[in-house]
């Protein structure tokens, strides 16, 4: 009855029933909707997923292949080396070969053998060369022996020795120009640079190689940033003796090859300020000056002390200075400074190493003819020699130095090579040489050559049995560079101790070499520089430059990464002079700063100079 009465009560209750079936369908319609939704979601999931798996495979494919190809660009890259390492090989033997066959047109003796090529290894995997019969060729022609030595000068064509050079040099310089522009010094194996004077220093020591090289598009890039970039307020203590031969040099003779008056303006601008290194009471240069301030300091360990070679290797280049300024008061104080050396007590013309600045006297009794009296030597003989012979004061201060030298200092080893030694503390003989001496071979040639002394035929033997010796201490190490001293004893010779045993690129050796080719003509020089060469290719040149090495006796060698500036402007020079004609920087003209620097002879008589700069020079 109730359930009747509730039907019969409501009479809404069809809509409502109605009603509750449509929100039924549309929730219905809604859920099936969503399962479906759901549905395809898991499937595009599902797709997703497999194609992160695909993704993921591919990529550790592309990872191995990557890999893949890295071991083999590797073995490529190590091929191509090895090819490169062999083609340079024979690219020296094919040289050398030319030079030898080019000198035998010419009527020189062969002192070297025709070299053989060597086997080439395959290394990079190419197609097989299809069979050639072999030619029945006719012997090649002998040409007779003869006497005569015939200058290379009359030789038609360049010595291909020359251009090997030539692209040494252009390697070293293009790295300096990559990694170290407007910086002192290349570190060739880091690629970076160092910057110890802060003065552009291998750019402007190298200025005149490029300039013999005839590499002007080079000159002229270094020109151009000298004249907008270089200055000289360096707030710092830079080393007076260095800052004048390769920085003040460097700019005189780019002045004097060029006639660029922006180079003597630069020279002119420094030389003020490296000027005032001189101001001591005692007229003694101290060992450094700032460039900014004008202070001039020397260091701790010397005190009151200055060096032989620091005070007595300035005087080319600032009497250069004042000769082409006109202005007398660049040569005063520099020259002032070789009379007074001049006017001590010595023994047998030689000079004690270092000098008292207090007292005006010297404060020890070791000699030598390497560092730190080394060049003082050279600068007596070129003085002269610069000064068209006319100041006769500084060739006896040669003459007596170097025949003093000859009867104290030239000894023998064992087996007979003559060698410079030195006088240690306490007046005791050492019997050590270092290769900085071996500049002394070439000087000895240069001052006989010039008649500088009365026994020019003694002198010119010492020179040349000096130079022997030198090229012997080349010849007996692993990689054929010479160290940095080598000594002798009763019972042995060449003996290289193990702190001495690095090459820093040094030039003195092949500098001797270069004098000696051009004053005799003997071939020897220019075989014993091809060998320096060929040995500082093969063990000093890296990636980025040329290195210094750390032992001359131990292959594989470990580089110092250092690309000295000397390096270019003497090194390379000296040895590509040695193949260039003799009328390409001719010694009966120039001069050479101990930095290589060639700086015209004065041709001017005496008497037309002006007064004030002829006083400061020693006419006897």
């Amino acid at each position: 009855k109730r359930l009747n009465r509730f039907f019969l009560d409501n009479k809404n209750f069809p809509c409502l029933i109605t009603t509750a079936v449509i929100v039924s369908l549309f929730v219905l319609s809604g859920y099936l909707y969503a399962s479906q939704k759901k549905a395809k979601y898991n499937e595009d999931l599902g797709v997703m997923f497999s194609e992160i798996i695909s993704l993921q495979d591919l990529l550790e494919n592309e990872r191995k292949s990557t890999l893949e190809i890295g071991r083999e660009y590797a073995m490529i890259s190590e091929q191509l080396r090895v090819a490169q390492r062999q083609f340079e090989e024979q690219r020296d033997i094919v040289l050398s070969n030319q030079a030898i066959l080019i000198d035998l047109q010419n009527g020189q003796k062969l002192q070297t053998p025709v070299q053989p090529l060597p086997p080439v290894t395959n290394v990079v995997h190419t197609p097989p060369s299809p069979v050639i019969p072999p030619i029945n060729t006719p012997p090649a022609p002998v040409i007779p022996p003869t006497n005569n030595i015939i200058s290379p000068s009359s030789v038609v064509g360049v010595d291909p020795r020359r251009d090997a050079i030539k692209e040494a040099f252009l390697f070293a310089w293009n790295n300096y120009k990559d990694y170290a522009w407007g910086k002192d010094e290349l570190k060739p194996v880091s690629k970076t640079f160092t910057n110890w004077l802060d003065l552009a220093v291998t750019m402007v020591d190298a200025l005149d190689t490029l300039w013999i090289m005839d590499l002007h598009s080079d000159f002229q890039l270094a020109r151009d940033w000298i004249a907008e970039n270089l200055n000289f307020e360096r707030d710092r203590d830079n080393s007076l003796f260095e800052t004048t031969i390769r920085e003040l040099g460097g700019l005189l003779s780019a002045y004097e090859l060029s006639k660029d008056k922006m180079f003597l303006d630069k020279a002119e601008e420094l030389g003020k300020r490296l000027l005032r290194g001189f101001d001591d009471p005692s007229g003694i240069p101290h060992a450094a000056i700032n460039l900014a301030t004008g202070r001039a300091t020397s260091p701790s360990w010397i005190r009151d002390q200055s060096i032989l070679s620091e005070i007595g290797t300035l005087q080319l280049e600032f009497l250069y200075l004042a000769y082409h300024t006109n202005n007398p008061e660049y040569a005063l104080k520099p020259m002032n400074v070789f009379k007074h050396l001049d006017s001590l007590d010595k023994n047998d013309g030689l000079y004690p190493l270092y000098l008292n600045r207090k007292t005006g006297q010297f404060s020890s009794d070791e000699i030598s003819f390497g560092a730190l009296g080394d060049s003082f030597y050279e600068y007596m003989l070129k003085l002269w020699i610069f000064t068209n012979k006319e100041a006769d004061g500084y060739r006896r201060m040669y003459e007596e130095s170097s025949t003093g030298a000859i009867n104290k200092l030239v000894l023998n080893s064992i087996s007979g090579y003559r060698y410079l030694g030195q006088i240690a503390r306490g007046g005791r003989t050492s019997t050590k040489m270092e290769h900085l001496t071996c500049f002394a071979g070439g000087m000895f040639a240069l001052g006989a050559q010039n008649t500088a002394t009365e026994n020019t035929e003694e002198h010119m033997s010492v020179a040349a049995d000096l130079t022997e010796s030198c090229h012997e201490s080349y010849k007996r190490t692993a990689t054929g560079i010479g160290p940095e001293t080598f000594e002798f004893s009763s019972t042995n010779e060449f003996i290289v101790p193990a702190r001495s045993r690095y090459y820093i690129l040094r030039p003195e050796t092949i500098e001797s070499y270069f004098i000696l080719w051009r004053t005799t003509k003997d071939p020897k020089y220019r075989d014993w520089a091809w060998e320096a060469f060929q040995a500082i290719q093969k063990h000093c040149k890296v990636d980025g430059g040329y290195s210094g090495i750390q032992n001359v006796d131990s292959v594989p060698v470990q580089h110092d990464d250092t690309q000295q500036s000397f390096f270019l402007a003497e090194t390379l020079k000296y040895l590509y002079l040695i193949f260039e004609d003799d009328d390409v920087v001719p010694l009966s003209d120039y001069v050479f700063n101990t930095e290589a620097h060639p700086l015209g002879k004065l041709r001017e008589p005496l008497e037309n100079w002006n007064p004030d700069i002829a006083a400061t020079i020693m006419i006897n």
